[in-house]
């Protein structure tokens, strides 16, 4: 049961390489000691009063509930809070409300209350901050006179590489280097948009227009993360092809079809980050009330990646898109001689999964937690 839970979020045993000053080279709380005069907060609620439209993008991303969605709060339950979970869902060190004294990672280590932990900045996840203070200057991709901001402005052009998603989205364990347990960065190194030149924040960080800062307006990288894996995000990245042989059988005879699921937008593996997450590619018939057919219980294909039980963690199988790719996969059944003729249908759909239904049955999970209802093609077939 332990390994299971383990899988649903791992603690990150190795850091990638940081961009610029922006991140530590290891894993460890980003030491924001206070707000850059004369902010009194390092809360995003500081940050809403001038930029609202990126607070509000933020605030329905993932990053706004990293810390707060269900998936995590049950995995670090189960598994006793080990501390380097909280390094990239927990960021800054005002968030945690106590630190570690020694080394441990995946055991229970020596804590110690922290003075400094924030209850407000510990629900905001990876909040404002994590990203644009450092130290005693809020850094962001330009740069600002002084007179034009009431804070002191840095221009960090790491801060737009794919390196700056690294530290969070790239993560290898010792052993298993070529295949890191956390590999979107890599996968998007080896894919034709890193060729194309097309980065992390052209996909997740679309280009929109309004009110940046009080009342100027301009072009800015909106910070919604394609909205939370919204279904209507999922499915910009996942393409559904269905082909039926015949739209007409006899009764006794096989509806047969062939669904193709293409990765046509997203310049890494779908699906992609921890090895829990899975894309289930679902098969069903209806019969002419709209109910279950006989024989046409759901049957599922699953895309995912398995990785060992024990440390490294290294990758056993890998059954996902990746960018580009396709799988085909065929699908039978077979109208029983006694069903009622009449137009039955072929219900095909996608489902993404944050953890397996039966994983989140073992931590008390409800599917709704868990699961996001891609797309779904309904085809009518006549049975004489």
């Amino acid at each position: 049961m332990r390994m299971a839970l383990l899988l649903l979020v791992l603690p990150l045993l190795a850091a990638p390489a940081a961009a610029g000053d922006l991140w530590p080279d290891v894993l460890g709380p980003l030491g924001t000691a206070g707000p850059p005069a004369p902010l009194p907060s390092l809360s995003a609620q500081t940050c809403n009063a001038c930029h609202a439209a990126i607070h509000d993008q933020w605030k329905g991303s993932g990053h706004a509930t990293a810390s707060t969605n269900p998936v995590y709060v049950e995995a670090v339950r189960a598994l006793g809070a080990p501390p380097l979970c909280q390094e990239c869902h927990l960021p800054l060190t005002a968030q945690r409300a106590d630190l570690p004294k020694g080394p441990g990672a995946l055991g229970k280590s020596a804590r110690q209350p922290n003075p400094a932990w924030s209850p407000t900045l510990a629900s905001e996840g990876v909040t404002c901050a994590a990203c644009h203070v450092r130290g005693d200057v809020i850094v962001g991709p330009r740069d600002l006179a002084p007179e034009r901001a009431p804070h002191p402005v840095r221009r960090e052009p790491a801060l737009q590489t794919a390196e700056a998603c690294a530290f969070c989205h790239q993560a290898a364990l010792p052993g298993a280097e070529d295949r890191p347990f956390l590999d979107t960065v890599g996968e998007w190194s080896r894919s034709h948009f890193k060729e194309a030149g097309i980065s992390c924040r052209d996909c997740h960080m679309t280009r929109v227009s309004g009110s940046i800062a009080g009342s100027r307006y301009a072009s800015f990288a909106s910070h919604g993360m394609l909205d939370g894996r919204s279904p209507s995000a999922i499915a910009r990245a996942i393409t559904l092809e269905v082909t039926v042989r015949s739209p007409n059988v006899q009764r006794g005879d096989a509806v047969r079809a062939t669904a193709t699921l293409l990765n046509t937008g997203a310049g890494h593996a779908v699906p992609t980050g921890d090895p829990s997450h899975a894309v289930e590619l679902r098969f069903q018939v209806l019969d002419p009330g709209g109910l279950v057919a006989d024989g046409g219980q759901d049957t599922s294909f699953w895309l995912e990646r398995v990785v060992g039980l024990e440390a490294p963690f290294a990758e056993v199988s890998d059954a996902r898109l990746p960018a580009a790719g396709s799988a085909v996969f065929d699908y039978a059944w077979t109208a029983p001689k006694k069903v009622q003729p009449g137009i039955y249908t072929l219900v095909v759909s996608t489902h993404w999964w944050a953890v397996r239904p039966e994983r989140a049955d073992a931590v008390g999970l409800v599917e709704d937690d868990v699961r996001v209802d891609v797309n779904q093609q309904r085809i009518q077939i006549r049975v004489d």
